[in-house]
């Protein structure tokens, strides 16, 4: 069979082994006692929109699968909430195990499209995704709006460099850990910056898509608002879209990686103030301006709701993070923006998420955990 459903290129082997997976999950969701409370199970992400990465080691030149695999079930009954969420985990823990890759489940109500506000998650979901199992009008009924890059608000792009710039730490950190990166997961999140740098942008314009070679053409025609320094963003976003399709590990060494993550961390903390910016309405020029910045980083979320998050987060993990009448991420970009600046120190970022230096990055890891 063509590989095309799930890959760019014909990638029969690997297509084939994906079908056989999905051909098992689908079988055993069937066959769950709790299936009648399943309306659908959907395969998202890169190979769900037919651009998954095909990995190639450099000595063997066997494919390999490289993306993580989302699916997203939705389901109509609380009901079935337990079985249900042990039937996922078990099959995480399996399809990982089988296929050398990250396999993840997301649980979602079936209504859940009659009230969302529009994201990029949703639009990236809606515009390519692989029917797996179920009723597919769940996805094909949803609201027009959420289908439209121009709903997509600011704080969406914002999110997005706020993960992938947490990446980059990530990234700094693993590089004191693990110098010669064995793994690649430093040139891995060098590679996902690279791309959503000028994603952001593209975004902000109203002018996102879920495909990435699609949003690379948009982004050389560069017919929108855009930061004075893009040129370098556009090349970038190139060599982002060619790992994101065919990802290969180099392993530059220790000194060219530190050197990488310098210059991304620089670029991204002046792409992520640029946007802010233009979403908060205020001249924003360095780290420090950003953590002197008075009032709510989420001034149109609810006070009552981020009030309600951070009484769970107290209640369940016995500690929340500073300012309780705005959206929880707020303390961990301020964080963010803290340790990327040159001008600031972990210190700063510690101070944040009110923490001491110390102990700040395994908090801040278990924060972006919950909050990403």
């Amino acid at each position: 069979m063509s590989g095309s459903r799930y890959f760019l290129e014909a990638e029969p082997t690997l297509a084939a082994k994906l079908e056989r997976f999905l051909a098992r999950l689908a079988a055993d969701l069937g066959a769950q006692s709790f299936s009648q409370g399943v309306a659908a199970l959907v395969l998202g992400g890169g190979y769900g929109r037919g651009e998954g990465g095909v990995f190639r080691a450099t000595k063997s030149g066997e494919a390999q699968l490289y993306n993580d695999l989302e699916f997203f079930i939705f389901s109509t009954s609380r009901a079935i909430a337990t079985p249900l969420t042990a039937w996922c985990h078990r099959w995480e823990h399996q399809g990982t195990r089988e296929l050398g890759i990250d396999v993840e489940f997301k649980q979602l109500p079936a209504g859940v499209f009659a009230t969302a506000v529009p994201t990029m998650f949703y639009f990236d979901l809606l515009q390519g995704h692989q029917l797996v199992w179920g009723d597919p009008k769940i996805l094909s009924n949803a609201p027009a709006t959420l289908r439209h890059p121009t709903q997509i608000p600011l704080s969406e792009p914002v999110r997005l460099l706020f993960n992938r710039g947490s990446g980059l730490l990530f990234a700094r950190w693993r590089l004191e850990e693990q110098p010669d990166d064995p793994d690649g997961f430093v040139e891995r999140n060098h590679a996902k910056a690279r791309l959503a740098l000028a994603d952001a942008v593209l975004a902000a314009a109203g002018l996102h898509d879920g495909s990435c070679l699609e949003r690379s053409r948009r982004i050389a025609a560069a017919n929108f608002f855009k930061p004075p320094f893009f040129a370098q963003l556009q090349e970038w976003h190139t060599q982002g879209v060619q790992f994101k399709l065919q990802p290969r590990h180099l392993h530059p060494g220790a000194a060219a990686l530190a050197d990488e993550n310098r210059e991304l961390t620089a670029v991204w903390l002046e792409v992520f103030l640029w946007l802010e910016s233009r979403r908060l309405g205020k001249a924003i020029k360095n780290g420090a301006d950003y953590l002197a910045l008075s009032g709510r980083l989420f001034p149109h979320s609810s006070r009552l709701r981020n009030f309600s998050l951070h009484v769970r987060d107290l209640m369940r993990r016995g500690l929340a993070l500073p300012g309780w009448l705005d959206y929880p991420r707020a303390a961990l970009q301020r964080a963010l923006v803290a340790a990327h600046s040159v001008d600031l120190s972990e210190a700063a970022a510690a101070r944040c998420v009110s923490e001491s230096r110390r102990s700040w990055r395994i908090s801040y890891r278990r924060w972006w955990g919950l909050y990403n």
